[in-house]
């Protein structure tokens, strides 16, 4: 039986360079800092940074993982102060009364961002 979702794993391009952008996007230092690896405690999930190789190369994409948040419209106007950009979004999903942003970070890497 699943019980809920513990960590996410992010496969990067550039470690440092993601990991500071990410670091101050989040307002938090990680609680792992390794050569290829970094890692964020938000709530109760890890959010992983992973150097990007042959086997688990980076990507823009695929699986979103979408992370609650207080304020939308200031979250997204943080990111693209940082450097982000919208990738798609806002749209409002009727079924859960909640409006999304997915955020395309620095990098290539997109996230999402609800409320």
């Amino acid at each position: 039986m699943f019980k809920e979702l513990i960590t996410v794993l992010l496969f990067v391009n550039d470690i440092r360079s993601s990991k500071e952008w990410y670091q101050n996007f989040l307002l938090m230092d990680p609680i792992e800092d390794l050569p290829n690896f970094a890692s964020f405690l938000i709530g109760s999930t890890y959010f992983n940074l992973h150097l990007a190789d042959a086997l688990s190369p980076h990507s823009t994409g695929g699986t979103v993982v979408y992370w609650g948040v207080e304020n939308l419209q200031i979250t997204t106007a943080r990111a693209i102060s940082m450097g982000g950009s919208v990738h798609r979004g806002p749209l409002y999903v009727k079924e859960t009364s909640r409006t999304i942003v997915q955020i395309k970070d620095p990098f290539g890497n997109v996230f999402g961002i609800e409320c």
